[in-house]
């Protein structure tokens, strides 16, 4: 196997490794999976140009184009048609989205293109160093550069397994260009090994320093873990027994106040919802997930006598600035308090500022709205096997109208605001979000609080196949002149559904507080008829939610199973093969061209004349194609001096002159008695054989003399 060859695999394998780490920094896997095959693309195309032994300036040209070629792809299959023809404005937008984000990041074009372009150009100058400047060495330097985007772009530590994919790319690829096989002396593969071992314990000895010394975010408290407590534990004692006094006090320019979220719960079990374990971070946050479009909006929040290690924020937080040591949850973007032994009690009489993305789609958005492409699917659409078949066919007769996912939450919505449940606080009600609770709420008392409306809702969405979770905070409070009160018992729960292009949307099934408290969207309880949709991202007083549909009552008939959504991928392998057959044509189509001029000229056409110097036509090809320069002069004298190329090859050479004597004499002899024979396939196999021996034998010599470890000149 050739050098180019050996090592053009191992880049090839070798560059995609240390893409893997790459999954910590962006939750659109999807771009990470282009980008490894961008790499295989340009390294291909960068072998097969060097088959046809074209100059290296062809070979870059060609790689770039593929670059271009893969990213303009990249962008029209992961992110559709439209943001391509917004191709000159994707840079921009995705070094803003960079520059105002941090891992993981989530899908954005122009990311997308940012990533998929820089990883095709790494593979280049990968592809350049190693194999066109034969300085294989050199491509560690690529190598690393994939590396330290993880190591210098995550709050957390570099792992074990991480510097191993980078000591396996590193080794391979310098074994790959080590001198292997039959021809290498047993001390010089020694030789080879220990300078395989050598460069790669430096470079990696070199990166662990890098990624040791230059500044991350990564969290002073990062390396243990987090003890949180679940703020909805004490939510009916608060609802119930809680004072009217004052706790939290904020201004904002969002237009009817605003939710203020403290903390999100995924998990879910028998026993309800509940928190999972989440990855925490510093410094700058990550853009919302989804990426929405919204508005920004500023709160100013000052909070009094009450406790906790949940920062209370508007929903999607963008910034914050508070005292003390705040982190935040990277799936979640819940703040919570890091450090220190007042830990429990770090909101108490503070005062800071919260940035936020306020989104409000109304309420045909939503309805038209799928449910693809949430981040923690599994985690966030997972039941458990005990939950009542009653509750699973519920969910099924109350969407069955519904088209789309968003409408079916809707539907949802609708159903447990009309007047077939009642608000209640009293000791009776049932206590959670437990499946026993939420089964008895739906069938049999139908009566309860906040966390049984949002936890069924919860509930039948995953039924749906709905990313759902839940979310605990207060509702906006009272508005009194330009500021907002809110006290203990406007504490509350509600449900957050992901809907696709719209991210984390907060519904409001909870009809109302009942005793005439602030509701879920303002100063004074809506009518049950007219449900306030609490927003998207962040919950808002703006009704969205559709009339009530015509629910049947629940019956015992067996309702089949939802089935999945799935995705429909066919366009895309359709675009996919597409594609891939137009670059095998591409990098084929010279080869085909060639093998067809090869057999025309020497078929035959019935003129000896013709015949002789097509043949001759072709032996002239045949030195181009080999990168030999063609001899001026006559036929015979470019035979005597291609002699030499055919490595002492007589039969060859016998041919050579034979061919060339005919060639000459069908030039110049013009008379109508040419009686030499036309057909000349075999000279012609005889002389392209010995030809491309020879220049292979050459090429593996010249190979060799480089890899021969130089000697020092003794002075």
């Amino acid at each position: 196997m050739s050098f180019d060859t050996r090592v053009g695999l191992a880049l090839a394998v070798a560059l995609p490794l240390q893409l893997l780490p790459w999954a910590q920094m962006t939750r659109h896997h999807a771009v990470l999976q282009w980008s490894a095959l961008a790499i295989v693309a340009v390294l291909a195309i960068g072998w097969a140009a060097r088959r046809f032994r074209l100059p290296p300036y062809v070979v870059l040209a060609a790689q770039l184009v593929a670059v271009a070629a893969a990213t303009w792809a990249g962008v029209w299959l992961l992110h559709g048609r439209e943001q391509v023809r917004r191709l000159p404005e994707l840079p921009g937008q995705g070094l803003d989205f960079f520059r105002d984000s941090a891992a993981p990041l989530f899908p954005n074009p122009g990311a997308s293109l940012l990533i998929v372009a820089g990883v095709a150009l790494v593979a280049v100058l990968a592809d350049w160093l190693a194999i066109t400047w034969e300085r294989p060495a050199w491509a560690i330097a690529p190598l690393v550069a994939l590396h330290l985007v993880v190591a210098l772009g995550l709050t957390t530590p570099t792992i074990f397994s991480e510097f191993v994919l980078l000591a396996a790319g590193i080794a391979l690829v310098l074994a790959a260009a080590s001198p292997w096989g039959a021809n290498a002396r047993p001390g010089r593969r020694a030789t080879a090994w220990l300078v395989v071992l050598a460069l790669t314990a430096g470079a990696i000895g070199l990166t662990w320093v890098t990624a040791r010394f230059v500044p991350t975010f990564e969290p002073r408290s990062a390396s243990e873990p987090l003890q949180m407590s679940d703020p909805s534990l004490d939510l009916k004692r608060n609802l119930v027994q809680g004072s009217d006094d004052v706790v939290i006090r904020y201004t904002t320019d969002s237009p009817g106040g605003t939710y203020l979220k403290l903390a999100s719960l995924p998990a879910l079990s028998a026993g309800g919802f509940a928190l999972s374990d989440v990855r925490v971070a510093t410094g700058r946050m990550p853009a919302p997930p989804g990426s929405p479009p919204g508005e920004r909006r500023t709160t100013r929040i000052e909070v009094g006598e009450f406790a906790s290690e949940w920062l209370p924020v508007p929903y999607a937080p963008t910034s914050f600035d508070a005292p003390g040591e705040w982190g935040f949850a990277l799936d979640t973007l819940d703040v919570m308090a890091m450090a220190g032994p007042e830990r429990g009690t770090a909101t108490e009489g503070i005062s800071y500022e919260v940035t936020s993305l306020e989104v409000r789609p109304d309420a045909a958005t939503i309805g038209q709205a799928g449910s693809g492409g949430a981040p923690d699917r599994e985690l966030t659409t997972s039941l458990p096997n005990d939950l009542p078949m009653r509750v699973r066919e519920l969910a099924h007769e109350v969407t069955e109208a519904a088209p789309t996912p968003g409408a079916k939450a809707q539907a949802l919505e609708a159903f447990l605001r009309s007047d077939r449940f009642t608000y209640s606080t009293a000791p009776s009600t049932g206590t959670g979000d437990g499946l026993a609770t939420i089964d008895d709420f739906l069938f049999d008392s139908r009566t309860g609080y906040c966390e049984q409306y949002a936890g069924a809702m919860a509930i039948m969405a995953r039924e749906l196949g709905i990313p759902t979770r839940m979310a605990v905070g207060f509702v906006p409070g009272v508005q009194e002149g330009d500021a907002w009160a809110v006290t203990a018992r406007d504490l509350h729960t509600w449900p957050e559904l992901w809907l696709e292009g719209l991210g984390w949307v907060a519904f409001e099934p909870t009809p109302s507080r009942g005793d005439g408290a602030p509701g879920t969207g303002g100063a004074e309880a809506p009518p049950e008829s007219a449900a306030p949709e609490p927003g998207v991202e962040e919950p808002t007083i703006d009704p969205t939610v559709p009339e009530e549909p015509e629910v049947p009552e629940p019956t015992a008939t067996p309702v089949p199973p939802a089935q999945d959504v799935v995705t429909n991928l066919l366009p895309w392998l359709v675009v996919a093969l597409v594609v891939g057959l137009l670059g095998l044509s591409a990098l084929l189509a010279p080869r085909v061209l060639r093998a067809r001029r090869r057999t025309q000229r020497l078929a035959g056409t019935g003129d000896a004349r013709v015949d002789t110097l097509s043949a001759w036509e072709e032996v002239r090809e045949v030195v181009g194609d080999l990168r030999l320069s063609w001899p001026d002069g006559s036929p015979r004298f470019a035979a005597e001096r291609l002699v030499p190329s055919l490595g002492g090859d007589e039969r060859a050479a016998e041919a050579l002159r034979g061919l060339a004597a005919a060639s000459e004499r069908a030039l110049f002899d013009r008379s109508e008695n040419y009686d030499l024979p036309g057909t000349w396939a075999d000279e012609v196999a005889a002389v392209t054989a010995a030809l491309t021996a020879q220049a292979r034998a050459q090429a593996q010599s010249h190979q060799r003399r480089n890899a021969r470890p130089r000697r020092a000149a003794r002075s």
